[in-house]
């Protein structure tokens, strides 16, 4: 008795149970789903229907969990459960535009996803804010000016067999 009750609380396996049949045929759809492509949708919708069938055919299968990480500036916030990405899904649905504001300052939804949140990361003052991020900040010049130089080298590179001599590099 005691196998037969460790097998049907073991995680993920469905074996001897009444719903053995039935995973089988859910296994299998879910198999035949996560490599079907449609030919109406865009390349990015299709990536996405592959990759979330392979996440539930390794979740029903392999009994791994899904595992889904959101970075913000300030925070981060680890998911490991269906039910945590169905429900953050719903509130990314549901705010749409102010996901990330709210994922930011929102108390509420750090205690439902229990989000790691660094409070410095937004506590920058508008002079801060103007010499760290903006246009015209040192750091942004310096990346232009490193990004023009690579462009330049590139089209150096790219027209060097006009040159007779090679001397333009």
């Amino acid at each position: 008795a005691d196998n037969t009750t460790e097998r049907r609380f073991r995680r993920g396996s469905w074996d001897g149970s009444e719903w053995e049949v039935l995973m089988d045929e859910v296994k299998q759809r879910i198999a035949e789903l996560s490599v079907e492509s449609s030919h109406h949708m865009s390349k990015q919708a299709k990536k996405q229907q592959r990759a979330t069938f392979r996440d539930f055919m390794n979740t029903i299968v392999d009994d791994e969990s899904p595992e889904e990480v959101v970075n913000w500036r300030g925070g981060k916030l680890t998911l490991n459960s269906w039910k945590e990405i169905i429900q953050l899904n719903f509130v990314r649905h549901c705010l749409q535009g102010g996901f990330q504001i709210q994922l930011m300052y929102n108390d509420t939804l750090h205690g439902v996803f229990g989000a790691t949140f660094n409070a410095s990361g937004t506590s920058l003052s508008q002079l801060e804010k103007r010499l760290y991020m903006s246009k015209t900040s040192e750091a942004s010049k310096a990346a232009d000016k490193a990004m023009t130089k690579q462009r330049r080298t590139r089209t150096n590179v790219k027209n060097h067999f006009l040159t007779a001599d090679g001397d333009d590099l």
